[in-house]
């Protein structure tokens, strides 16, 4: 067990992270050699002398901002890589993580919750016969349940971002709950299907017949809707963590919309004086926090059915 636990970790993180974020930057330096030489001022001489110089990106100044990540000192901008300038760009960085953080936990705890509530009313074994109104609320579920799923949700952003001291707590709330409201009713129509198939299964038919608890609309341990939930989650935990790419360049749009201090803000000032290291640490860390999001997801898949990723490798 212990063996698979490191080479699930190591081929599943460590080295993915390290493929996929080298593939990522090589692939945006590449593109971005192509950009025509920008001009820049250059102060030379006696005071006031200033004269324009002509820049262009190339391979050797790649390689040197990529040895210096790996050697743990950052090239953040090419204007500098002092204490300022580090502290800036892990100030944006991290509100721009915080608020992809709670946008995909909001979307994810909504979405599935939403999902199962809706699959498990249509399915009789666990609701009895239909009358009219869990008919009703069968059919209809999804909106209802995410418009009062809503309300505690935004609840939650709002705390945690008062937790963190956040100089805007209500309006970066509102826009984290905005950030996982378009995936989470994806997510809920991916869960409803995922976790009807797992119903209508021969396994919880046999469950049933030997006596299992059929009862409650929300899967508890020791009850027929547990298991089918828990199998279920083998497939909805990743296409859920596939949501993450969608919700962090959502929130680097918005961040440019309302002139919030993170990481979107950055990166159009960037692409706008051509600055590659400031570019190239955006999409790095961009691409890290997109794979921790995914590593987590097959993580807790693997405690549900290790079996699964010892097969595969």
């Amino acid at each position: 067990m212990a063996k698979a636990v490191i080479q699930f970790i190591l081929f599943r993180f460590v080295f993915r992270i390290l493929w996929i974020a080298l593939l990522t930057t090589f692939g945006i330096h590449l593109f971005l050699t192509i950009l025509p030489a920008k001009k820049v001022s250059v102060f030379s001489g006696g005071l006031g002398k200033e004269t324009l110089e002509l820049r262009k990106w190339d391979t050797g100044q790649y390689m040197t901002w990529l040895g210096n990540y790996i050697s743990f000192n950052p090239q953040i901008s090419e204007h500098g890589s002092g204490k300022w300038q580090v502290s800036e760009f892990n100030f944006r960085a991290g509100n721009t993580i915080t608020l992809c953080a709670i946008a995909f936990l909001l979307a994810s705890f909504m979405g599935i919750f939403t999902g199962t509530i809706q699959s498990t009313l249509e399915f009789e074994p666990l609701t009895g016969q239909k009358r009219f109104l869990p008919a009703i609320m069968s059919n209809s579920s999804a909106t209802t349940l995410y418009f009062f799923s809503s309300i505690p949700a935004y609840i939650i952003a709002y705390v945690l971002f008062l937790l963190m001291e956040s100089e805007s707590n209500m309006f970066m709330a509102i826009l984290a709950l905005a950030l996982g409201s378009g995936s989470a009713m994806d997510i809920s129509r991916f869960t409803s299907n995922a976790h009807s198939r797992q119903l209508y299964s021969r396994y919880v038919e046999n469950a049933i017949a030997t006596g299992l608890k059929t009862s409650g609309f929300i899967p508890l341990p020791g009850y027929v809707a547990w298991h089918a939930f828990r199998n279920s989650l083998i497939s909805i935990l990743p296409v859920t963590a596939y949501r993450i790419p969608l919700i962090v360049s959502s929130a680097l749009v918005v961040e440019v919309v309302f002139d919030l201090p993170g990481l979107g803000e950055s990166l159009l000032s960037s692409l706008i004086n051509q600055d590659v290291p400031m570019i190239l640490s955006i999409v790095l860390v961009s691409v890290v926090f997109v794979q921790v999001c995914v590593f987590l997801a097959e993580l807790l898949v693997f405690i549900l059915y290790p079996q699964k990723y010892s097969a595969a490798d």
